[in-house]
């Protein structure tokens, strides 16, 4: 969501996961994408650049301005604690020229029911406007995994926050950004050196926000959650 909110501003070109996945190139937009679209082998071209030099690639592609006062990617803490990401984790370490949007969730417990659905049920992950979203049935979480993800997502939180201290930052959490109005996405314009306007997108929300609804075991959540830090995440459902 946060991807699609800043492409709809003239002044910032925004890419997803360009390095999702090896022999891939996904997640473009801007005039690769445009390329990509009309050239058959564009993409393929692009994948093997990137698999061979992604210090390149990131320089010279990625971080291309087309014209634009500002450029972004996305990339998710569990790719760059793989030992294939480390090249590249060190070099946007090593670079504090880089400005590091750190995007979180305050609800581990929709965090995970997330994760799990888009994972284990439906296989979606996006959905825009005209596109169907798949009916979701109630679903079953294991307590155990569930406390597993949330120490994982505090401590990885901590870690990158700490391995990108000495660059600029800018944190954010999903409940800041779809609150409308929100000043908190502005001071994030501020931060990215653009004018400050309101942003849209076209993805949809792809379930409700009824957590109790969402889980069939919500109520034995609950309770093994009553005495811990996490009892918070249960409190407005």
């Amino acid at each position: 969501m946060l991807v699609h909110l800043l492409r709809s501003h003239p002044d910032i070109i925004s890419h997803d996961e360009v390095f999702a996945s090896p022999g891939i190139v996904g997640g473009m937009t801007g005039t690769y994408l445009l390329k990509r679209r009309a050239e058959l082998d564009f993409a393929e071209h692009m994948a093997a650049v990137k698999d061979r030099d992604p210090i390149k690639f990131l320089y010279k592609i990625v971080l291309d301005l087309q014209g634009k006062k500002a450029v972004c990617f996305k990339l998710k803490h569990d790719e760059l604690v793989r030992p294939e990401y480390k090249v590249l984790r060190d070099e946007i370490v090593n670079d504090q020229d880089f400005r590091i949007i750190h995007l979180r969730r305050e609800n581990l417990l929709c965090r995970y029911l997330s994760y799990y659905i888009a994972n284990y049920v439906t296989r979606v992950t996006l959905a825009v406007h005209g596109q169907t979203i798949p009916e979701i049935q109630p679903v079953v979480l294991d307590p155990l995994k569930c406390q597993e993800d949330f120490e994982t997502v505090l401590a990885r939180e901590k870690e990158f926050a700490e391995l990108f201290a000495q660059h600029p930052g800018f944190s954010i959490s999903y409940e800041e950004m779809i609150t409308p109005g929100s000043e908190k996405v502005q001071c994030l314009l501020d931060f990215m050196g653009v004018s400050r306007r309101e942003l849209t997108t076209t993805t949809k929300k792809l379930r409700g926000n009824d957590l109790r609804s969402a889980i069939a075991n919500f109520d034995e959540l609950r309770s093994h959650f009553a005495a811990s830090p996490y009892s918070k995440f249960f409190e407005d459902a």
